[in-house]
Parts: C-alpha cells; sequence; structure tokens
C-alpha cells in the first residue's frame, strides 16, 4: 500500500497596516483556504513569516501547511 498523502504549502498575505487593506486580505485568504478545505486538505500548520523592516512593504504574510 503506498503513502498517498499530498501536502501543500500555500504563502497569504493575513493583514496590512491600512484597516481597510487588512479587511481584504483577510477576507482573500478566508477564500483562499476555503477553497483548499472544500477539497478535502486539512490544516497543519501556521508559520509567521518576519517582516523586513527595511522595504516600504506593510503586508503580513503567513505560510499555512496543508495535507490531504
Amino acid at each position: 500500500m503506498k503513502n498517498t498523502k499530498k501536502s501543500k504549502k500555500l504563502t497569504l498575505v493575513t493583514s496590512h497596516s491600512s484597516w481597510w487593506k487588512r479587511k481584504k486580505y483577510r477576507k482573500e485568504t478566508f477564500f483562499i483556504l476555503k477553497k483548499y478545505k472544500e477539497e478535502g486538505y486539512k490544516l497543519i500548520k501556521i508559520k509567521n513569516l518576519g517582516h523586513n523592516s527595511l522595504a516600504i512593504d506593510s503586508r503580513v504574510f503567513k505560510e499555512y501547511f496543508l495535507s490531504k
């Protein structure tokens, strides 16, 4: 019998310094994760990615590890 587990790593934007962009990014992330859940993937781990203080970009990223 083969081990047929599939795994995926997603890097998604989860926050922003602006309140309306934060709301937008959280909503987009929710719909992406919901789509994968409907396909049968389960969330294994969430990893916060460090923010680069030298960059102008104020988005916050998280890595989501999924398996099926």
